[in-house]
C-alpha cells in the first residue's frame, strides 16, 4: 500500500518547475502526443516508489506527509531527468 501512495505522489511530481504557476500562463500545449505525457507520469511513479525504496533507512519512523515528500521529489528527479533525455534525443 505505501508503494501504490508512493507511485501516485511521484506521478504528480512530474511537471515540477513551475508548470502550474507561470505568469503570463503560456498557451496550452497540443495534446498530441499524449503518449509522452503517460511516459513522463509512469517515469515519475517509478521515481516516486524508488525514491522511498532507497531512502527507506531513514524513513523507519517517517510520517505520511515525510514519506509524500520523499514520493514527490523522487517523481520530479525521475520524471525531469527522463523529459530532458527525450529534449535532448530530439536534437
Amino acid at each position: 500500500m505505501s508503494m501504490l501512495f508512493a507511485a501516485m505522489i511521484g506521478w504528480c511530481g512530474t511537471r515540477w518547475p513551475g508548470w502550474w504557476w507561470r505568469l503570463p500562463r503560456p498557451p496550452v500545449p497540443d495534446p498530441e502526443p499524449w503518449w509522452r505525457d503517460i511516459f513522463g507520469g509512469v517515469i515519475g511513479a517509478v521515481g516516486g516508489a524508488g525514491a522511498v525504496v532507497v531512502f527507506a533507512p531513514m524513513l523507519v519512523d517517517a510520517s505520511l506527509i515525510e514519506t509524500a515528500t520523499t514520493a514527490f521529489f523522487g517523481g520530479v528527479f525521475l520524471g525531469s531527468l527522463g523529459h530532458s533525455l527525450m529534449g535532448a534525443a530530439k536534437g
